[in-house]
């Protein structure tokens, strides 16, 4: 039996599965990357499916150079990997990707008898969006949570409400983690004379540069957790619109 191969189909098909892959992985482990090395990314990988149909190798080497070789060359081209630790964490979140993309395929092909290319490339990209739209929902609802904080300065404790917020990065100069809360919050403090205040950069909407007042207080309770000596700054501003929270936990204490 002979089958005709369109070398052109095939390799936009494997591309675009492959470049939705590497948006779904950029998104989900936050992976720096220009659009022009995703798409050299997918290009490698849509190129090697098409070396495979010309140049048939034996089924272990070609498993074998798809998972090790052709997967590693994928990850250093898109995200300029250089550490083995990070390739096999990222070669494993691509081809989780690969296999739910192709899984889904292989059962829609079963029950249709097969899938012309425009309703496969039309499909990878339904496909994709809806996975690259639930990623984002499930990363929001995990960045975004809202528990109880209590912060101890000089023997004061301010029990208040923080929201766990991956989104926040801000540091002090000697990488240390900030914190940032209202000011209106702080109310039980403002008899305690301020000592060693730091002066935090900051970039927000509508305020390019910025400096936020900061101390580093005794403790902060989550839950379970103490955070010993945390670094927390000062907002002349409402942290919560409606006051949900009064405090914005750094990304470094968000996830336990």
């Amino acid at each position: 039996m002979h089958y005709t191969v369109y070398l052109d189909l095939l390799f936009l098909v494997n591309f675009t599965v492959d470049l939705w892959i590497l948006l779904l992985e950029k998104k989900l482990l936050g992976l720096p990357a220009s659009g022009l090395r995703l798409v050299l990314g997918a290009a490698v990988g849509g190129a090697w499916v098409c070396f495979l149909v010309l140049v048939p190798l034996p089924p272990f080497w070609e498993q074998a150079l798809s998972f090790l070789a052709a997967a590693g060359v994928i990850q250093r081209v898109a995200f300029s990997v250089h550490s083995a630790k990070t390739l096999a964490k990222n070669a494993v979140v691509f081809y989780f990707f690969a296999f739910l993309f192709g899984g889904i395929f292989s059962a829609v092909a079963e029950r249709t008898g097969g899938i012309p290319a425009s309703l496969l490339l039309a499909g990878t990209g339904l496909l994709g969006f809806a996975l690259w739209a639930g990623l984002a929902w499930y990363q929001e609802q995990r960045r975004r949570v809202v528990v109880p904080v209590e912060l101890v300065w000089k023997g004061v404790a301010l029990p208040l409400r923080g929201l766990l917020d991956t989104g926040n990065s801000l540091y002090t100069g000697d990488g240390r983690p900030v914190h940032v809360m209202s000011s209106a919050a702080a109310a039980a403090w403002r008899q305690i004379p301020l000592e060693k205040v730091l002066w935090i950069p900051y970039r927000s909407v509508g305020a390019p540069e910025g400096l936020l007042p900061a101390v580093t207080v005794d403790e902060m309770r989550l839950g379970e957790r103490v955070v010993p000596r945390p670094v927390i700054a000062f907002s002349k501003y409402p942290v919560s619109g409606n006051n949900w929270y009064q405090i914005i936990i750094h990304s470094q204490e968000a996830l336990p």
